[in-house]
């Protein structure tokens, strides 16, 4: 199954249109280029150049890519064209669209997969009492069964809409050892040696050295990182990497329903 008929799947009945894509932010437009399929992106670029503008103007370096897939392909023959063409793209990219539209269906929708369950955290390292980071935290998933134990927790998210739904949620449930902060992987806005337990969810991959060397800054010696993974693909670049000596994770990983579950983790 296509990555666009899973998403029609998975967020059946959400209401998506091209104008959504003004809801990108920076980070997400630069993904565009590995995502998107060109000959659509290139007829909504054509069809809607305040788009095109929005694009290049939130995030100047995807003016290059955006220049070479218009000279390679041209504008759609009619508005039928357009209208499918839209669609489609809309649905290749329909989560970076879902986590800033819609924050609260993307945690529903997404809770059920993600397969793992938190024992393949505490089964590694106790959480009581500690400084734990949920990195790329997304709706908060991790954070809010981290904060029943752990002294502090920080939820590192780059989306806006995605850090808004945690506090919303943290607001309303009383908890107050839920910090809430703007940052990546790649730059975690936290002192060297700051964590007890550094956590991601589906999260790690885009910057993968540069996310890892910011990790172990971030993580006291003798601080545990875990990463889990739940996916459909048999594929796994990630532990070809990250077991390599150079950095000598831990790797283990089993069967829940349709997804395999990739859990990697190492002592600081």
């Amino acid at each position: 199954m296509s990555y666009e008929k899973v998403l029609r799947q998975l967020f059946h009945g959400v209401d998506l249109k091209v104008e959504d894509l003004y809801l990108l932010e920076s980070f997400q437009i630069s993904t565009l280029q590995s995502r998107v399929p060109e000959q659509e992106f290139a007829a909504v670029l054509f069809a809607y150049p305040s788009i095109r503008n929005f694009l290049i103007n939130k995030h100047p370096p995807t003016a290059e890519y955006i220049q070479r897939v218009q000279d390679k392909y041209g504008p759609a023959a009619n508005k039928k064209d357009i209208a499918e063409f839209s669609d489609r793209l809309i649905w290749e990219i329909a989560e970076l669209i879902i986590y800033n539209k819609y924050p609260e269906i993307y945690d529903a929708r997404t809770r059920a997969i993600l397969g793992w369950d938190f024992k393949d955290i505490t089964s590694v390292v106790s959480l009581k009492d500690k400084i734990v980071i949920d990195a790329g935290a997304g709706t908060g998933r991790v954070a809010f069964k981290a904060v029943k134990d752990a002294d502090i927790v920080f939820a590192v998210e780059p989306c806006a809409s995605l850090r808004e739904f945690i506090r919303k949620k943290a607001q309303e449930n009383s908890i107050s050892n839920l910090f809430v902060i703007d940052g990546f992987l790649h730059a975690i806005p936290l002192p060297k040696g700051y964590a007890d337990v550094l956590i991601t969810s589906n999260a790690i991959g885009w910057k993968l050295d540069d996310e890892l060397k910011e990790i172990e800054r971030v993580v006291k010696p003798g601080g545990y990182v875990i990463h889990l993974i739940s996916s459909p693909d048999t594929d796994d670049p990630l532990s070809k990497h990250i077991t390599k000596p150079e950095w000598q994770y831990n790797y283990s990983k089993y069967k829940n329903n349709e997804c395999t579950i990739r859990k990697y983790w190492k002592q600081i």
